[in-house]
């Protein structure tokens, strides 16, 4: 028994410090520091491969229930990856014009090799940047298909059409700063429950206009839409959705310019905790490119 308990400690310390330092931990006093050497990314996330397998033989039901619940947080730290994966190589090539990132995860290298100057001199270094950046997203690949069985089905919550961008603490009016992603789209298009869950609250605010909270069943975390247009008719407090129910349509409601969805993303928080309010970009780029 303390044996299997030593190794879900390390299986636990692994996954936190890895999905905290990369995808959830964000400080608001300091800048956010330099994305890991694709080197190190290759080596996190096969920890994190090589933690899993081990974990899955344990047949503590403490340890089992402990790993379920982290296995249903790598979406997070797959997008997470991803994403660091992709400013490395934008760092990595210096003379490069880049492309915002979720260009970079969406087109892949080539994107950014039709880039290079003919002769720059840059060949060598652009092979061993993506020869790094094919091993990211290989042991990805692999991560996925280890837990494919035991994840919670997630869906993009704006489906089609949509632009986002990581807008994270960008600055707005009376001194704050951005505590979101916002999708922008068409007034009245569909805005889908990004899994299940319960809605813990669906009312109007000055500043979200209609908005609705919905708590996941997998994790505990609260989404929070905010802006819309219209919120579907069987859409109250207390409603349960499952991933990719209608909820309501984007729009411009609230304290908004421009019509849009404010996507929010409070982590383990159970209940409504806008302390806890973290960067959703990441886990979007996995959903939604």
């Amino acid at each position: 028994m303390l044996k299997r308990s030593r190794r879900l400690v390390a299986l636990l310390t692994v996954i936190t410090s890895l999905s905290t330092g990369v995808a959830l931990a964000h400080d608001e006093e300091e800048p956010a520091p330099d994305p890991p050497h694709l080197a190190e990314l290759v080596e996190g996330v096969q920890r994190v491969i090589d933690a899993l397998t081990r974990a899955s033989t344990l047949p503590d039901e403490d340890a089992a229930a402990a790993v379920e619940w982290l296995v249903a947080r790598i979406d997070g730290f797959v997008g997470s990856s991803r994403v660091a994966a992709a400013q490395r190589v934008a760092l990595s090539l210096p003379t490069v014009a880049v492309p915002p990132t979720h260009s970079l995860v969406v087109d892949g290298p080539p994107a950014i090799l039709d880039l290079v100057t003919p002769g720059s001199g840059l060949s060598r270094t652009v092979d061993e940047v993506f020869g790094d950046w094919s091993r990211v997203l290989a042991l990805l690949d692999e991560l996925q298909a280890l837990v494919a069985d035991r994840t919670p089905v997630r869906v993009c919550p704006v489906p089609g059409g949509w632009d986002f961008e990581d807008d994270w603490h960008d600055s707005r009016p009376w001194g704050r700063v951005h505590k979101g992603t916002d999708f922008h789209a068409p007034v009245g298009s569909p805005l889908m429950a990004i899994e299940a869950g319960t809605v813990i609250q669906a009312n109007w605010h000055w500043a979200g206009g209609r908005q609705i909270y919905i708590r996941a069943d997998s994790t505990g975390d609260v989404y929070y839409y905010a802006h819309l247009d219209s919120w579907e008719e069987w859409i109250w407090t207390g409603t349960r959705v499952e991933a990719g129910d209608v909820i309501g349509t984007l729009g411009g409601s609230g304290n908004a310019t421009t019509p849009h969805l404010h996507f929010g993303w409070m982590p383990g928080s159970g209940s409504i905790d806008l302390d806890s309010l973290q960067n959703p970009y990441r886990l979007l780029v996995e959903l939604c490119v």
